[in-house]
């Protein structure tokens, strides 16, 4: 429209240019020429003929006006101009709208779908565990856990022992739960002290679990010896080496459950 705006606006200003030289040039020759005398030899003067006035000169029939156009020079180039590349940064605008749309639409898509507990959350159910743990993995239970495997009473019953095998069944779930609310919490600790308290709970856990093993094992040695010692001349002997065994697996038990107490200390001062 802009480039039919631009044809047909040339030539009427062409036109009108025309127009107006046709018009000048009529006026031009309206004007009156003044009367010249001439002086003859006899002192007489004789009047110059009158010129011979020109005809009139024919106007030039009016010029059709050319519609009215905003400003040739300036406006046609934003005639032509304007509309496409008004068009190409809208265009982009619109499209930049959308991916930035999308954008922040998955991010909150992904933000609500991978999150879970926060690392307070995950330090205290991963003490709660432990400290259940360090309840429950004591002399007295590994003591049980060496008698029940010797007389092959390991199952839980209505005896007085049911508590023991209770709690010795549930050891293993729980020692896998403490583990991993405490490996998730060292990820995600705020700080590196933390990160490090959490490890060491996690090992001090695990050395104490390996203790109470070590401390039934003991238990069911003693037990064995004894019965294979009867009647024996060197029983006596056989029965210290025996029990010198559980003393030092006792000992190393009393040690590992120390020092996961301390760490246990050192965690619960981060919850």
């Amino acid at each position: 429209m802009g480039v039919a705006l631009s044809r047909i606006a040339r030539p009427l200003i062409v036109a009108v240019i025309l127009a107006i030289g046709v018009g000048a040039t009529a006026c031009g020759g309206d004007l009156d020429l003044p009367q010249i005398s001439t002086t003859t030899e006899g002192g007489g003067s004789t009047e110059a003929p009158e010129t011979t006035q020109a005809p009139e000169t024919t106007q030039a029939p009016e010029t059709t006006e050319a519609p009215t156009t905003t400003d040739a020079s300036g406006d046609d180039s934003s005639d032509e101009e304007a509309p496409w590349w008004i068009l190409v940064v809208a265009g982009l605008l619109f499209l930049m709208l959308i991916i930035v749309l999308a954008a922040s639409g998955r991010k909150k898509d992904v933000y609500v779908a991978d999150k879970g507990p926060s690392w307070k959350e995950l330090a205290r159910s991963g003490y709660a565990e432990s400290r259940w743990l360090f309840d429950n993995l004591t002399d007295s239970l590994a003591i049980w856990r060496g008698n029940a495997q010797y007389d092959n009473l390991t199952d839980v019953g209505t005896t007085a022992e049911t508590a023991n095998a209770e709690a010795w069944q549930q050891l293993s779930p729980r020692m896998t739960r403490a583990t991993d609310q405490l490996y998730a919490f060292e990820a995600a600790a705020p700080d590196r002290r933390s990160a490090e308290t959490a490890r060491r709970v996690v090992e001090r856990l695990n050395a104490t679990r390996v203790a109470v093993d070590g401390r039934a094992e003991a238990r069911y040695a003693y037990r064995a010896a004894e019965a294979e010692a009867e009647g024996q001349p060197d029983r006596a002997a056989v029965l210290a080496t025996a029990r010198d065994r559980e003393q030092r697996a006792t000992e190393n038990l009393q040690w590992s459950r120390r020092d996961l107490a301390e760490a246990l200390t050192e965690l619960s001062a981060i919850t």
